[in-house]
């Protein structure tokens, strides 16, 4: 499955591309908030279709969404009022990786929230639902990477 969408005018509706090959999900897009549901459902079709266990594939959704609201709200938009970023999701033989990379070069900051806070308990809730998780700064901005493991297979006697 291969779809590619590739709109570069300032005021097209939609500014993305998307591949799909082989366990592999690979897209770039303009992050916006009405979008981040139709992002979910794209994610949620593909660990479907990998054959992901529920409990897996609903941690993977919430660390994807929480990675991309993060874009949103602490990165700023480019000249064109863009916030560009793009989303690796893989199977890997023990579970399912994700990648979100954006422009902005500062790495997420790790903080303890006022208990009565309405936001702030992002990155608690990504260590909390992923396996492992690293942050790379990169030339082009960072890369947020996060894994999820699945469960071992249990055994019937």
């Amino acid at each position: 499955m291969e779809l590619l969408v590739d709109t570069r005018e300032p005021d097209a509706s939609v500014r993305a591309t998307s591949r799909s090959v082989d366990g592999q999900l690979d897209m770039s897009f303009n992050v916006r908030a009405e979008d981040l549901g139709t992002v979910r459902d794209i994610v949620a079709a593909h660990l479907c279709w990998w054959r992901i266990d529920t409990g897996t594939a609903h941690g993977m959704l919430t660390v994807v969404n929480e990675l991309l609201t993060n874009v949103l709200q602490h990165t700023s938009a480019d000249a064109g009022g863009c916030r560009m970023a793009s989303l690796l999701l893989q199977k890997v033989p023990d579970g399912v990786t994700a990648i979100v990379r954006d422009q902005d070069p500062c790495p997420p900051v790790y903080a303890s929230p006022d208990p009565l806070a309405e936001e702030g308990r992002g990155l608690m809730l990504l260590r909390a639902l992923a396996d492992d998780t690293s942050v790379s700064v990169t030339p082009a901005g960072k890369d947020v990477w996060v894994f999820i493991g699945t469960p071992e297979p249990t055994e019937h006697f």
